[in-house]
């Protein structure tokens, strides 16, 4: 028995709209119809763009449609639990902004290690490409990681995959919905087979067990959101500043 009072929940037409559109647009339509419109624009309207330009705009196109999309899938429950928190704000903000980052920090330190230990390498694909684009197109990228991704992953991989298996095992809510954020962070590189790329998803499957303690534990979905948002933004920063 969980020693927190979680009380969310998804509706049965969010569960099926999530299997049906959510699912299947984010792990494989998104970016397959991104990169349409990006050849599109490029080849028909003779837009003349690199490779890392379209890689930049296509994050922008993608997660802000899938924002979008998600939202109003779940904005009744989006603006309690946003109206929630500010009524609260002295009860979540802590964690919110400083301790929860702190955990993911700590968490990646573990996550890291394992990586490691197993022979892999210190970076990821994924961290490589994001820190390239952020050194190519800071404004877009920033947005995107520091805004856009927290918002939109935590609103699918907690508010929705975590809420949904919460109903039937806690316990299994925290292991499927962190291994699930962990694999696509790793997927594009797996998929495209360098199957050795699926180690480095040990940082992140620890970084989505923190995510989904912080929502448990505060019963509000904005205080991962924060906890994610923060730790990108210092990673940003880092990025930049090193």
């Amino acid at each position: 028995m969980s020693q927190f009072r979680f009380t969310r929940s998804v509706s049965l037409q969010n569960k099926w709209l999530f299997v049906l559109v959510v699912l299947p647009l984010y792990v494989y339509c998104s970016s397959l119809i991104g990169s349409a419109i990006i050849q599109f624009m490029i080849l028909e309207l003779g837009i003349s763009m690199t490779y890392t330009a379209a890689n930049a705009y296509l994050n922008l196109m993608v997660d802000g449609a899938m924002l979008i999309i998600v939202f109003l899938m779940m904005k009744d429950s989006m603006i309690e639990q946003i109206k929630e928190f500010f009524s609260h704000i002295s009860e979540h903000i802590l964690e919110a902004l400083v301790l929860g980052p702190v955990l993911i920090y700590g968490a990646n330190i573990v996550g890291s290690l394992l990586v490691l230990a197993f022979g892999g390498v210190s970076d990821s694909e994924n961290q490589i490409l994001v820190e390239s684009l952020l050194d190519s197109f800071p404004v877009i990228m920033s947005f995107c990681t520091v805004v856009l991704a927290p918002i939109l992953e935590e609103m699918i991989f907690r508010g929705i995959v975590f809420t949904w298996i919460y109903e039937y095992n806690p316990k299994l809510a925290h292991i499927i919905s962190a291994c699930l954020f962990g694999f696509v962070h790793v997927m594009s590189s797996v998929l495209s087979g360098n199957i050795s790329e699926m180690i480095q998803i040990f940082p992140y499957i620890f970084t989505g067990l923190v995510l989904s303690y912080l929502y448990e534990k505060h019963n509000n979905i904005c205080v991962p959101i924060g906890a994610h948002a923060m730790n990108n933004l210092i990673s940003i920063v880092l990025n930049f500043l090193y």
